[in-house]
């Protein structure tokens, strides 16, 4: 199973349209062998504005062919000019689960092709670079489920080594917090700190992510 990650940097008032015209073409650019899996925005004031984060889950890597040839040259490349001309530039990463992930595999024969409205969730994205971070990260995974931060999801770069990790996490609803913030003995005492499981020569990022209400992974 592989996974597209892309981050979309879009015009400021072109935001709205540009959810609008992705959502009406996700069902035409789902198939047999490809789901979307969420759309999440940034948060204002916690990152770069107007970016949005787009996963989507692809049976191998002939689907992943199929899909991009469609999106350049077939079916789909009107739709992707038209969501282009949105956003100043895009970035894609292919990647695979990592081992421990929750979301190691995804049933795409299970998973309805259709967008239904949900609450919105709150999840925060990190990125970890460096020598030895995957084997670091893994290692520290289980003790991070603090009552705050679920794991979503966990994965590599599908041709890197193990020097890149993207992990998701769901936070939990606010009246869930204090619980586990309750004992204060600095920032270094949370599971949720990144710089705890970090090895020397490592980098670290995180960007706070709201998911839209019809994002297919609620």
């Amino acid at each position: 199973m592989l996974f597209v990650h892309e981050v979309h940097a879009l015009i400021g008032e072109r935001e709205f349209d540009f959810e609008d015209a992705l959502r009406e073409g996700a069902a035409r650019f789902e198939g047999d062998d490809s789901r979307l899996l969420w759309y999440l925005s940034s948060t204002h004031g916690s990152g770069d504005a107007y970016h949005v984060v787009t996963v989507t889950a692809v049976r191998d890597g002939a689907a992943w062919e199929q899909m991009a040839e469609r999106l350049r040259y077939g079916d789909l490349a009107e739709w992707s000019t038209r969501l282009a001309s949105m956003r100043y530039h895009a970035y894609s990463s292919l990647l695979v689960s990592l081992e421990w992930s929750p979301l190691a595999e995804v049933d795409l024969d299970e998973m309805a092709v259709g967008l239904v409205e949900h609450g919105c969730d709150m999840f925060r994205e990190d990125t970890l670079e460096g020598p030895g971070i995957k084997s670091a990260v893994a290692a520290t995974a289980a003790d991070r489920l603090d009552g705050v931060l679920a794991v979503e999801a966990a994965f590599e770069t599908a041709m890197g080594g193990d020097d890149n990790v993207k992990i998701l996490y769901r936070i939990a609803a606010q009246q869930r917090w204090e619980p586990a913030l309750a004992v204060d003995n600095g920032w270094q005492d949370w599971p949720g700190s990144l710089t705890q499981t970090l090895p020397e020569g490592a980098r670290a990022s995180s960007r706070f992510l709201r998911s839209a209400s019809w994002s297919p992974s609620a």
